[in-house]
């Protein structure tokens, strides 16, 4: 019988840093903490509204949406991508791709500090630690070229014949 604790979001971030027990001490103070690009995930850094638009690409085309980090006050988001998956969206404008050690500013997962949140995928019975499958490269590329191109499909009707603002 496997009696491991199963790691939480938290730890697998903490990980990255240096050290990872500062981090969570920092987290459990209800403060930011500096995580770190590079062992377990790339990082790429996309504008607020470009991400929102390619978020919304992704889940009408039907993809699975990882853990990304967004800043209001930034107007910037982070969205963490496999490793050496960066290398295949360094082309692509609009967005930069963080190298490896560059530290990330990041409150704990489900909290909302600094004006920071993650925004992360629901666990299911078949993904219980949904936040380890992280968003396909490929596909934010695609993404991000529809979102820069065009606006999302909209579930709102237009105003009916007559209505005034």
């Amino acid at each position: 019988m496997n009696t491991a604790r199963p790691l939480s979001m938290a730890h697998w971030l903490a990980a990255s840093a240096p050290r990872p027990d500062a981090v969570l001490d920092l987290w459990a103070q209800g403060r930011t903490a500096t995580v770190v690009t590079g062992p377990y995930w790339d990082t790429v850094e996309i504008p607020l509204g470009l991400s929102s638009r390619t978020a919304t690409f992704l889940t009408y085309r039907g993809h699975h949406i990882g853990p990304h980090l967004l800043c209001g006050a930034e107007r910037t988001a982070w969205w963490l991508v496999p490793t050496g998956g960066g290398q295949t969206l360094a082309d692509v404008g609009q967005l930069r791709v963080l190298p490896p050690g560059c530290p990330i500013i990041a409150p704990r997962p489900g909290a909302y500090t600094g004006n920071r949140l993650w925004i992360l995928p629901e666990p299911t019975i078949r993904t219980p630690r949904p936040w380890l499958r992280l968003t396909s490269p490929q596909a934010l590329r695609a993404a991000i070229g529809e979102a820069g191109r065009s606006r999302p499909p909209s579930r709102v009707s237009a105003p009916a014949a007559g209505w005034r603002s």
